[in-house]
């Protein structure tokens, strides 16, 4: 190829910039002297990968080979042996454009046989990474463009280490003079803290290359120690496969940088997810996504990578996602197109993909994948349903491995070291993201059964929304003292009517279902007594159905789900926890206070149970559920276990359940005027008698619940947590 450099000899002034804000103020136009100094556009990131040779060769003859790629261009330069003094950088460098990040497959020139020359043979191979935001700012002398500055800021990969830098450079241009760039340092360095660097960003990753002597064993117990996952620094499949295709098959400028940061985390979290064999990795990978606040990203680009693993679901359901639908419709947007690239990053890396090949033919994307054989075709256009929906087009090819050149190496990102894969609720970690996860995992539950709702296919997915909008206001309740109580209750009012229309519905399916059950007992002959109450249940539940979906599509109810979904996705969104200590709470310092105290409440029922109305029980077994609800909240926390603590108590609930039932049944009888019906009146006789059977047993499960063995598993349970 042509060479782009005509000059080898690069002259450039070297600063570090110890304050960040330095980089605005030269982010806007301004005079020093007779300088003028117009910044252009809005800056480029720029992803740097070093080769070498295994001992290094290049680096002992002091050279450097990069690949600097930008969009979808890379340009390969090949540094020599550095002057530097104050600041001042000089050497040699030649410049040519690349098509490939494998220097093997380079076509001849300056840059690849002077490289090759100095590798003696030996292969050359990613030894560290560079991400670089640039900003570029020209400097003009009257007519004469004399220099360009570059504000550079980003992370040294190297070594399974990582180094933040900020930096400025000044590189004389072909109008300039030596004195130029000597008079633009000075003023420069006049109106801002600089101070001159002698050291290039490839000697700062050399340094830290050299300084990784951590065993990688040990570094992997820290990753994966104490219950929790941290991802892996290693290069995860997935996200080669994922950002490979979004730099090279998506046309530049659909997505934003950030995006392509997006798409990376999303994709490692996945993957470190499948490698921890957790039951449902998409899930799980979103938590791990909203473990922490990220820096730099603001919330909503964090809820964005957290929506994109539930579009390698087999099923894409993203209004079932609370990170999804807590995004503007454009971020929806955004996400979706994402979302479909990760899903058949995920496609291919199932089918043992390692490396591909993008062309653009008639508008479509064409793949060519490897290693594989024809029978991986199928499963992999089969995931490829979103990319066609939400990008175009697109078909695959397979070759033999060795057809195509590797993946290019990505970077780790700096916020792998603050997200954590956790399966379940642990006892040691902090209660706040803790308890936010598993209202999340509530809440979508939540969603999926209103989004059945809808569809009216099974009268229990009306029982499951409604047993999900109770767990979740009691689950709110149980953690309000660790998060804002405003907001908390604000939320659980938001809950309140849907839950009573959800109520509604459900109380008829309920007394419907009972009805049938007792039809069918009766002789083929009599059954059609009770046509007019089967008909006259239908009636108002069809009408109290319409009621809830008119509740469900409102834009209130729609407006209180992103609010949710805003303060469930956000990590460190409403807490006001502080403990004595001064450190966090963790699980085990609140759930059993919490815990006793819901048993408590339900206790105190026992005083008032000798001849209690339906009234009352109905109240006592509400108590019950909230306890219920309280174990299974921290179930993974209290261990296998919990079992023995919560079976009793659900036999005890669903015979109280069952009582109620009948006291329901009876009310809308009333209500529906078929009190003097004959069918009704045989159906009443019917619950009367059962009534009396469930009411003989009610004492003895009390008992069970209420008894000293019951409280000693509960305490042994807090205990052991």
């Amino acid at each position: 190829m042509d060479q782009q450099r005509v000059n080898p000899i690069e002259v450039e002034l070297k600063f570090r910039v110890g304050d960040p804000a330095i980089f605005h103020a030269l982010s806007r136009p301004m005079t020093l002297g007779d300088f003028q100094l117009k910044p252009v556009g809005d800056g480029e990131h720029q992803h740097n990968t070093y080769y070498d040779t295994p001992d290094f060769r290049l680096r002992a003859q002091h050279y450097g080979l990069r690949v600097r790629t930008v969009g979808h261009h890379r340009i390969a330069t090949l540094k020599g042996e550095t002057q530097s003094r104050d600041g001042l950088h000089q050497r040699p460098e030649w410049e040519m454009p690349v098509e490939s990040d494998d220097p093997q497959r380079w076509s001849s020139g300056d840059v690849r046989d002077r490289a090759f020359a100095l590798a003696g043979g030996a292969p050359l191979q990613p030894v560290l990474t560079i991400e670089t935001l640039r900003r570029l700012v020209y400097v003009w002398q009257g007519s004469r463009r004399v220099a360009e500055i570059a504000l550079d800021e980003g992370v040294i990969y190297a070594g399974g280490r990582e180094q933040m830098f900020y930096e400025l450079e000044i590189e004389l241009l072909p109008e300039g003079t030596r004195e130029d760039l000597d008079t633009l340092g000075a003023r420069l360095q006049a109106q801002f803290p600089l101070q001159p660097d002698n050291l290039s960003k490839l000697a700062r990753g050399l340094t830290l290359l050299d300084e990784a002597v951590l065993d990688a064993e040990d570094a992997a117990k820290r990753l994966k120690g104490g219950g929790v996952i941290s991802a892996s620094t290693e290069q995860s499949l997935i996200r080669l496969l994922a950002l490979t295709l979004l730099d090279r098959a998506i046309p530049d400028g659909a997505f934003l940088s950030v995006h392509r940061r997006l798409l990376g985390l999303a994709a490692a979290c996945y993957d470190a997810a499948l490698a921890a064999g957790v039951e449902v990795p998409e899930r799980a990978a979103r938590d791990m996504l909203l473990s922490a606040q990220i820096d730099v990203l603001d919330a909503d680009q964090q809820a964005l990578a957290a929506a994109l693993p539930g579009m390698v679901r087999a099923r894409v359901r993203p209004r079932r996602d609370p990170a999804f639908i807590r995004l503007s419709e454009s971020d929806q947007k955004t996400a979706l197109r994402l979302g479909a690239i990760l899903r058949l990053a995920a496609a291919l890396a199932e089918q043992g993909i390692r490396t591909l090949a993008v062309a653009h033919t008639n508008g479509a994307v064409a793949l060519t994948l490897a290693p594989g054989t024809d029978d991986v075709l199928e499963p992999i256009t089969a995931r490829s349903d979103l990319w066609r929906d939400q990008i175009g087009p697109v078909t695959f090819a397979v070759v033999e491995h060795d057809a195509l050149a590797p993946l290019p190496v990505e970077p780790r990102d700096p916020a792998f070291a603050v997200l954590k894969l956790t399966d379940g609720l642990q006892g040691g970690e902090p209660l706040t993201e803790g308890a936010r996860r598993m209202l999340r995992r509530t809440f979508e539950r939540l969603l999926a059964r209103i989004d059945a709702v809808a569809k009216d296919e099974d009268p229990e997915d009306v029982h499951d929304a409604r047993v999900a909008t109770r767990r979740l206001r009691a689950s709110l309740q149980v953690v309000e003292g660790i998060f804002d109580s405003d907001l908390v209750r604000k939320l659980r009012r938001g809950l309140r009517r849907v839950a009573q229309s959800l109520g509604v519905v459900r109380d008829y399916d309920v007394f419907l279902e009972s009805v049938r059950a007792f039809r069918d007992q009766l002789p083929e002959e009599r059954r059609s007594i009770t046509e007019p109450l089967i008909a006259a249940i239908e009636s108002v539940r069809a009408s109290a159905r319409e009621r809830l979906l008119v509740d469900l599509e409102s834009k209130r109810f729609g407006r209180f789900l992103r609010q949710c979904a805003a303060f469930l996705t956000t990590p460190g969104a409403g807490v006001v926890d502080q403990s004595e200590t001064g450190a966090p709470t963790r699980v085990r310092d609140f759930a059993g206070s919490a815990i006793l105290r819901r048993y408590e409440q339900w206790r105190a029922f026992d005083a008032v149970l000798d001849g209690a109305s339906d009234e009352v029980r109905h109240m006592a077994r509400i108590a019950g559920k909230r306890l219920r609800y309280t174990l299974e909240f921290f179930a993974d926390a209290l261990g296998p276990g919990v079992d023995q603590a919560l079976d009793p108590l659900m036999e005890l609930q669903e015979l109280l359940g069952n009582l109620q039932d009948a006291a329901v049944a009876r009310a809308h009888i009333r209500a529906l005027g078929l009190s003097d019906d004959p069918g009704a009146q045989e159906y009443l006789a019917a619950l009367d008698a059962a009534h009396d059977r469930l009411l003989a047993g009610f004492a003895r499960l009390w008992a069970k619940v209420d008894s000293v063995t019951y409280r000693r598993r509960l305490f042994e349970l807090i205990i052991r947590m």
